[in-house]
């Protein structure tokens, strides 16, 4: 398959700061030609995408009905809806890069093109929202995420310490934290758990000490080597300072961790910050700040990558393609970007960085690789994400879990013709 070319700037998005004029008007109140029927998007649960999904659901009205469904199993879903033989149950989906990755590989999506030239002045679609393949749009960005260091500056300051910017700087703090701050039960909080979460912490860490996940100019894996045995051994390092339930830690976890003022540092998804200064759930309002993530190595780039989240339309969908496209666009208009402007790094150029986007604004300034585009990296990740919990908690040796890896994931990529 040809690369992947993405008309986007994942770096210049959160440095934007100039907002367009703004023009009230009410969602939804201009659809052209729109089709009766119900349409159905799928999508997460944290705080932006939750906004998004109010704003497309207000376009429920004259025979439109738009459901929005939020589910923490959300990729599954949308995998297995956009490969299905019969038509999709969802006309659309936010999906994060990795997903649109996987799904364009096997050829589920469908261009936007068209839909793009005819409604761009009316919605003001902006170029760096394009995610195009081989000049055609495949999905329309909306926001960028990241990693980022979370950490409770009021604690650094009373035991002065120092913002890490590496692994073993971060391990030194934990230490720190654990002998002399009693308020704190776990000085680390990362999202461990098993699955999807461990293994995309793997592969952050070990892109970060220099490791390559495929041989060059092929498919074959190169992560089962001596730096993928070093990454497991970090990541073993650190659970010492984590809750005693880290193979469950997921992203809510996390977040209930930070809020709970139970954490005191950890490198977690900056889409999640907004949640820290919410008083009704939150113990540490304005108490926590952001960083790059540290490097896995000294002089090394943040251990980390950047992503982004958009819309994407299946190929087997049984919607309305352009009322389908008119209604993900009302929802990512500049009027949904001010309102939910301190919840993510919005793409478009009304958005206003915040302090909650200034990690990501650190990693990518720091030289963050993109997560990665190959479409066999998913089976890659999903591997990984079967054993990275075994090594972790004991029972499995790293080399030998990392084989297994290795070899179940070329049983995967020969059957999907990644691999001849």
């Amino acid at each position: 398959m040809k690369a992947l070319t993405i008309r986007r700037s994942l770096l210049a998005a959160a440095a934007l700061t100039a907002a367009l004029p703004f023009t009230a008007h009410a969602r939804c109140d201009k659809l052209i030609n729109a089709k009766a029927g119900e349409i159905n998007i799928i999508g997460a649960t944290f705080p932006a995408l939750q906004h998004i999904a109010k704003e497309m659901e207000t376009c429920t009205q004259g025979g439109v009905k738009v459901s929005f469904k939020m589910s923490s199993n959300n990729r599954v879903e949308t995998e297995q809806a956009f490969a299905t033989a019969g038509p999709s149950p969802f006309d659309a989906a936010v999906v994060s890069g990795a997903v649109f990755s996987a799904l364009n590989g096997k050829s589920q999506l469908q261009p936007m093109t068209d839909l793009v030239e005819k409604y761009k002045a009316k919605y003001k679609i902006e170029d760096n929202m394009l995610v195009k393949v081989n000049g055609q749009v495949m999905g329309i960005a909306f926001m960028q995420n990241s990693l980022n260091l979370y950490y409770r500056k009021d604690l650094f300051d009373k035991h002065g310490i120092k913002v890490p910017t590496t692994y073993a700087e971060m391990l030194a703090a934990a230490k720190v934290l654990k002998e002399k701050e009693p308020s704190i039960e776990f000085p680390i909080a990362q999202t461990f758990a098993k699955g999807w979460d461990s293994g995309k912490e793997f592969i952050d860490l070990y892109v970060g000490m220099g490791g390559k996940l495929f041989k060059s100019g092929s498919a074959q894996p190169d992560f089962n080597n001596d730096i993928g045995v070093r990454t497991l051994d970090l990541m073993k390092s650190m659970t010492q300072y984590m809750t005693p339930n880290y193979l469950a830690s997921n992203s809510d976890d996390v977040t209930n961790q930070f809020q709970q003022s139970k954490a005191a540092m950890g490198v977690f998804w900056a889409s999640r910050g907004s949640r820290m200064d919410d008083a009704t759930v939150s113990k540490v309002v304005g108490k926590i700040e952001f960083a790059a993530a540290p490097a896995a190595v000294a002089g090394g780039k943040p251990a980390s990558h950047m992503w982004w989240d958009g819309v994407v339309m299946p190929k087997n969908m049984k919607g309305d393609r352009d009322t389908v496209f008119q209604v993900l666009m009302e929802a990512l208009d500049e009027d949904t970007t001010r309102k939910g402007n301190d919840l993510t790094t919005w793409v478009r150029s009304a958005y206003k960085p915040t302090r909650f986007a200034s990690g990501v604004a650190a990693n990518a300034k720091a030289g963050t690789p993109v997560w990665p585009t190959e479409p066999y990296a998913g089976l890659v990740h999903s591997e990984l994400g079967k054993v990275v919990a075994d090594v972790l908690a004991g029972t499995t040796p790293a080399k030998a879990a990392l084989d297994t890896a290795a070899a179940a994931y070329v049983r995967v990529a020969t059957e999907q013709g990644f691999i001849k």
